[in-house]
């Protein structure tokens, strides 16, 4: 009897493969083939729309501690806070993300109907199974090659993304560059004295008030790059402009200095920056250089069609100050030793042209101690820098003519360092800091040319200051300067006068070189 039974349980097993299990599974292949297709559309489909919860997504928390690949230049110290370009890393999350679904999803395809073949009752019914694994089969390969083609078409798409937008980036980049290249435009902070390519931006978004506390809320580095190309998604959901040149225009950013977090004036970065840092002894007649210099400017912008207007509150009121000091033919206060240098900055406006023009004056006492001028980073980013001697202060003169004019002497209150190691102590600081000041300018100035008048003592013009300084005993500073700087240019000055023979001149010259021409 189990012989026979056998026998009958082996022919039904035959005719249901042959009658049934064949048939169906020759239907079997192509629908598997068909659900194994439209299983990954649907999977990279919901990964691409966002609907897929088990798919990671990078964030811009994420990004801002440091997930995203790629070094980040120690200058902009992380990433910033904001959502990355999609073929930066979220690709590769994605197609990832696809993948693995699509292989648990085959692998509970293969699970279930092998525990339900396991059990007893089931395995007697056996050929049932092979139309199963057909679709099975079919499923899995259709799963194993959609997802290969859904790898190979994401990895053309980024490669060319990648390509492109990498084209665009460095485009971008080098347009950024070139602009600050050919106006000469840098950010410059008047609190740290710091010079900055790149301005740190803050999102004037919808930020929690830790954000404004820590600084996560700053853009250090707003270029194109994986953040963005043409804008940026802040982390608080803002779209922001990338670049520098647009960022400076932009209502949702203010710039900020990347070195001690203050606010920088508006078209840092972006308009021509313009740095004119005196130096010299005590009481050499700096900062009465500087105040003729700035009256000076503004009675010129009027002649030559060049609006001129402070560029902050500070040099607002520094420019009342001077303007009424030089209407009453006062001198200007001293500058206190000690004390933090004074940065006024002018913004000059002709047309389409811009500048930011920053006078520098600190006390002569900071400048000649070594100890205290290394503070003074200012001088290290100047293209142009004025040099204020005192002519009372030279030996020569002062033997020759102190004792018969004392009063003028005592008008003039000569400086008491030594002018050469007043210009030593500077340059020689410049030097050790890695400046080459021989691709740097400097404007030689000979001060208090009013009283020296009164004397018939100095030199008949600008023209023969180098002659005239030579020739009362300071021939090693002239032939020390000519050596140290690219470009020497002489000036003999009146802190009184506020025309070309006072302040203006040096100015003017300055700028003739840095703003209104494009060369050096």
């Amino acid at each position: 009897m189990r012989l026979i039974g056998r026998l009958l349980y082996t022919t039904a097993c035959a005719v249901c493969l042959v009658l049934v299990s064949t048939p169906l599974a020759l239907v079997a292949l192509p629908v598997g083939l068909a659900g194994g297709a439209i299983l990954v559309l649907g999977v990279a489909g919901a990964v691409l729309i966002g609907q897929a919860r088990w798919a990671p997504v990078r964030t811009p928390e994420q990004v801002n501690r440091g997930s995203l690949p790629g070094r980040v230049s120690p200058a902009f110290v992380r990433r910033d806070l904001a959502w990355p370009q999609y073929f930066a890393v979220q690709v590769a999350l994605d197609v990832r993300a696809a993948a693995e679904h699509c292989r648990a999803l085959v692998r509970r395809l293969w699970a279930r109907p092998a525990a339900l073949l396991r059990r007893p009752r089931v395995k007697r019914w056996w050929p049932l199974y092979v139309p199963v694994l057909a679709g099975q089969l079919a499923v899995s390969l259709a799963v194993a090659g959609g997802v290969a083609v859904v790898v190979l078409v994401a990895a053309t798409v980024s490669a060319g993304a990648w390509l492109v937008g990498g084209t665009v980036v460095q485009l971008l980049r080098c347009a950024d560059a070139g602009w600050q290249v050919v106006l000469r435009s840098r950010a410059s902070c008047q609190h740290c004295y710091q010079l900055a390519a790149v301005p740190a931006y803050r999102c004037l978004g919808p930020h929690p008030p830790g954000h404004r506390l820590d600084g996560t809320d700053l853009h250090r580095d707003l270029r194109p790059g994986r953040l963005g190309v043409l804008w940026r998604r802040c982390g608080c959901g803002w779209l922001l402009p990338t670049t520098v040149l647009r960022a400076s225009f932009s209502r949702r950013l203010e710039a900020q200095c990347p070195s001690c977090g203050e606010r920088l004036l508006a078209g840092a970065g972006v308009v021509t920056d313009v740095r004119m840092p005196v130096f010299g002894a005590a009481s050499a007649g700096k900062t009465q250089l500087i105040m003729s210099a700035l009256v000076g400017l503004h009675g010129l912008a009027e002649r030559a069609g060049v609006t001129v207007t402070p560029a902050d509150d500070h040099s607002r009121q520094r420019y009342e100050t001077y303007a009424r000091l030089m209407a009453e033919g006062a001198a200007a206060a001293k500058t206190e030793a000690g004390a933090p240098p004074v940065a006024l900055t002018l913004r000059l406006s002709r047309g389409p042209r811009v500048a930011l023009v920053h006078l520098f004056d600190a006390a002569g006492e900071n400048l000649v101690d070594q100890a205290q001028n290394a503070r003074l980073a200012y001088l290290d980013h100047a293209r142009s820098l004025v040099y204020v001697l005192d002519p009372f202060s030279i030996r020569r003169v002062r033997d020759e003519y102190a004792a018969g004019a004392p009063e003028v002497f005592v008008a003039a209150n000569p400086a008491t360092y030594d002018p050469e190691d007043a210009y030593n102590a500077t340059v020689q600081r410049l030097q050790d800091y890695g400046v080459r000041t021989d691709r740097r300018r400097l404007a030689f100035v000979v001060s208090k040319a009013d009283l020296l008048e009164k004397l018939a003592a100095g030199p008949a013009d600008p023209a023969g200051v180098r002659a005239w300084l030579a020739d009362n005993g300071l021939h090693n500073l002239v032939l020390a300067a000519e050596r140290d700087f690219r470009e020497v240019r002489w000036f003999l000055v009146s802190g009184l006068d506020s025309g070309p023979d006072g302040g203006l001149g040096p100015a003017d010259w300055i700028l003739a070189q840095e703003w209104r021409s494009h060369r050096g």
